[in-house]
């Protein structure tokens, strides 16, 4: 027995030194990927795709020439993929508001284009610092024209219902009081007024018309009674006229002179107005009464005022001041103040980590000039 028990337990050693060996490498080995000093691997998830850039085309912040996408928007962006060293696709889209909503919706990491900056936006996403301080502008047609323009322009004030209505109840006036007065005159003062109708009738519209715009004619005047009263009435009447007359034509070149009557955002209620679909300039016109025609792109705003559809155009000034540029159409004039300021930025999702990294690469590249090389290149201004 004693023999059998000495056998026995080295056998038994032998079996149980490795599990014993197991259970005590077992806890260490699970403790192992909890180091404090290792690094977490979220980060890397996160820059491990490629970021989902949505934005639409929009000159000058964002557009395609040649398959290669260009824009003082587009172009910054890109500059500050290649500082962060992000890898980034691009999804273009119609609207501005369909940037939101792939920015809301987590379509779509980054916004890039004319972005504002708005209270309603920023209760549904995030931005970046802003990039570029804009506001609204008035585009109108009709500005200086060649000199043709001018001139047909003037004669189709001068030939207006009004102003011709006008003069036509003057020539009347003027003969009523011309037959008067030779009735008057022509018993009494036939060297100055003949007896013959149609020349007594000639010289007594003469001394009428003298009297209305120069307050008399040289050597020639009323002798009787009558004549005189007449005269006196008539005198006192072309005061009258003369003053309505010059009121009248004065407002009526003024008016058609105007382009459209539009100097300033106190003139848009009431009026077409043409703007982009789905922008907050939109938003706005509507909001004051103004008869808004939204187009789809901006283009198509200033075709629809070229051809008399709408009275303005109301947009972003950096956007209305290149398109106005470009088409280099003398007839288009930007009116009025810059109004309503607003910044553009980078569109993010709420709580997005691109953020601070983002902002922090903007900083750095505005302070190397690339803000300023940009303005320069599509607005032909220093920042």
């Amino acid at each position: 027995m004693k023999l059998l028990e000495t056998t026995f337990t080295p056998m038994r050693a032998a079996i149980l030194i490795p599990f014993l060996t197991l259970s005590l490498l077992a806890p260490a080995t699970a403790q192992t990927p909890v180091v404090p000093d290792a690094p977490a691997a979220a980060p890397a998830a996160a820059t491990a795709g490629k970021i989902r850039v949505v934005t639409r085309n929009l000159e000058p912040f964002s557009f395609e020439i040649d398959g290669k996408r260009v824009g003082f928007a587009a172009e910054l962006w890109d500059e500050l993929a290649r500082a962060t060293g992000m890898d980034y696709e691009i999804q273009v889209v119609g609207t501005a508001q369909e940037i939101i909503d792939a920015i809301q919706n987590q379509k779509a990491d980054v916004g890039v284009g004319a972005i504002s900056v708005t209270s309603k936006r920023e209760e549904v996403i995030d931005f970046s610092q802003p990039f570029y301080e804009s506001g609204l502008q008035i585009l109108v047609a009709g500005g200086s024209g060649t000199y043709a323009d001018q001139i047909f322009g003037l004669l189709k004030s001068l030939f207006n219902p009004k102003l011709v209505g006008a003069f036509l109840l003057l020539l009347v006036t003027m003969l009523i009081i011309s037959h008067l007065i030779w009735r008057c005159e022509h018993k009494v003062n036939t060297d100055q007024w003949p007896e013959d109708y149609k020349a007594g009738l000639w010289e007594s519209f003469w001394w009428t018309i003298s009297t209305l715009l120069v307050g008399g004619a040289d050597n020639k005047g009323p002798v009787g009674v009558g004549g005189r009263i007449i005269a006196i009435a008539w005198m006192l009447l072309s005061i009258v006229l003369v003053s309505l007359l010059t009121a009248s034509f004065t407002t009526t070149l003024t008016v058609n002179s105007l382009k459209g009557d539009i100097n300033g955002p106190a003139d848009l209620p009431g009026r077409a107005v043409a703007t982009v679909k789905g922008s907050t300039t939109e938003t706005w016109l509507t909001d004051r009464g103004a008869k808004v025609k939204p187009f789809t792109a901006i283009t198509d705003c200033i075709a629809a005022l070229k051809a008399g559809e709408v009275q303005a155009v109301v947009f972003d000034a950096p956007i209305l001041q290149y398109e106005a540029t470009k088409s280099e159409d003398t007839s288009l004039q930007l009116v009025g103040p810059v109004f309503e300021k607003q910044n553009y930025a980078f569109a993010l999702q709420q709580g997005s980590a691109l953020r601070e990294q983002l902002n922090q690469a903007l900083l750095l590249l505005n302070e190397e000039g690339v803000g300023t090389t940009l303005r320069e290149k599509y607005f032909g201004e220093m920042e």
